[in-house]
């Protein structure tokens, strides 16, 4: 039987594999944040402005963007608000009712190229280095069996 339906500690070798993901992990997640941070952009901030710029005409429902991300809704409010302060984007009502719409603003898109390269720098250096096209091939299966 699987451990996994058993409620058993975890063997040794899942341990093991456990702690080097987590350490991987912190230090890829660390790469990327410490290199953004020269750019005086947050790794959130980032995903958010680089979702709004990925989106049609630089937008998006405040709700799809919350779920892309995997954020409750509370805290995507309140980075939001956080963001429209410094003016990175800004958020409108869509329609009727509410619904809310979020924009990337020109300050928003120029802190957002300002920041790529060194977040393509950061990922590739912190994340990508060392795994081979094999290691990248079988970790991408991984996340997206995920």
């Amino acid at each position: 039987m699987d451990t996994s339906e058993t409620g058993e500690p975890l063997s040794p070798g899942e341990q093991r594999l456990w702690r080097a993901f987590l350490g991987w992990s912190e230090r890829a997640t660390g790469a990327v944040a410490k290199g953004l941070a020269a750019a005086g952009v947050s790794v959130p901030e980032f995903e958010i402005l680089a979702r709004l710029d990925a989106a049609p005409h630089g937008r998006l429902g405040q709700l799809a963007l919350g779920e892309d991300l995997g954020w409750s809704a509370s805290r995507l409010s309140h980075q939001l608000t956080r963001m429209s302060t410094r003016g990175l984007l800004a958020r409108e009502a869509a329609g009727t009712g509410r619904a809310v719409e979020v924009a990337l603003t020109p300050q928003g898109t120029d802190l957002l190229r300002a920041a790529q390269r060194l977040h393509a720098d950061a990922v590739r250096e912190g994340f990508l280095a060392g795994l081979g096209e094999e290691g990248r091939r079988v970790l991408g299966e991984v996340f997206e069996r995920g």
